[in-house]
């Protein structure tokens, strides 16, 4: 008989998880949890200690406690690099943390209790993307705009909306102005200044989008929040995307127009380049 408290059909199959398992069964009901991604570079993981203070303000919100072990900030970054190194065999990849609430009951409610899951994936292949935008509410925003949410099927749409488009990523447009890609932001100069949409907007302020600004600051380029059209975009003298696996890109192509490189975004893609590899932190030695 199939325990009917935890049985899932796999491969034409009942399946009945156990251990651990059940414990992911919220997570996979309701996407109740959250997530963060960082890329791996020669064994150092880039922007640890950001991704630690985005994942505990947003495990707050959410209402989670930290997983057991990643209960203070200044401790998460190094648990990260010590988990990276038992799963990592090589020196370039993506880990992926998440912290899921705990639970097997049924219903919304649920307490304070987290679990956490980290993965290690090979790193994407480089690209010069292009890019489309997308009609005015032709994909949903997300769910909790400001936290990387479990329930992302928001950016699940549009990702598919770029795959029917036959191009690399998609401008999302909410209310008549531009918010973010399926997973990047997003910043394209006109007349010697960067734009960015705003963070009131629906979209989620990515740890590179940050970085970006801060380093724009430090060499005197100004960066421009705001609400702005697919007008003024489509307007642009350059636009790159920043993603925390896949840094700052250069975009090739922004609908039916070629995009090239310009003097500032070549300097500040640089700079941001060499910002995050400065405090990227180093696997510990793993004794044999």
């Amino acid at each position: 008989m199939i325990d009917a408290r935890a049985a899932v059909w796999l491969e034409g199959r009942p399946f009945v998880p156990g251990g651990n398992l059940e414990s992911l069964l919220r997570a996979l009901r309701y996407g109740d949890g959250l997530f963060a991604t960082l890329r791996i570079e020669k064994r150092r993981l880039l922007g640890a200690k950001r991704h630690a203070a985005r994942l505990l303000a947003g495990a707050e919100r959410l209402g989670l406690a930290p997983p057991e072990g990643f209960e203070r900030e200044e401790v998460i970054p190094a648990r990260l690099a010590a988990i990276a190194a038992e799963l990592d065999t090589s020196a370039e990849g993506v880990l992926r943390c998440q912290w899921s609430a705990e639970g097997t009951s049924r219903g919304y409610g649920r307490g304070r209790n987290s679990i956490a899951l980290v993965e290690f994936s090979p790193v994407p292949p480089p690209r010069i993307p292009s890019l489309r935008v997308l009609p005015d509410g032709s994909v949903p925003p997300a769910t909790l705009p400001g936290i990387k949410s479990c329930n992302a099927i928001s950016h699940v749409l549009a990702a598919n909306e770029a795959l029917r488009l036959g191009v690399d990523e998609v401008v999302r447009v909410h209310d008549g102005r531009i918010t973010e890609c399926a997973a990047s932001n997003l910043f394209f100069e006109r007349e010697g200044r960067l734009l960015t949409p705003a963070d009131s907007l629906p979209l989620y302020p990515g740890v590179v989008r940050q970085r970006v600004m801060e380093v724009a600051a430090a060499l005197g380029i100004e960066i421009v929040k705001g609400e702005w059209t697919p007008e003024d975009l489509l307007a642009c003298d350059g636009l790159i995307l920043t993603n925390s696996v896949r840094g700052v890109e250069f975009v090739a192509g922004l609908d039916d127009r070629e995009l090239g490189t310009t003097p500032l975004t070549r300097e500040l893609v640089s700079a941001v380049r060499a910002a995050r590899q400065a405090d990227a932190l180093p696997f510990p030695e793993i004794g044999p």
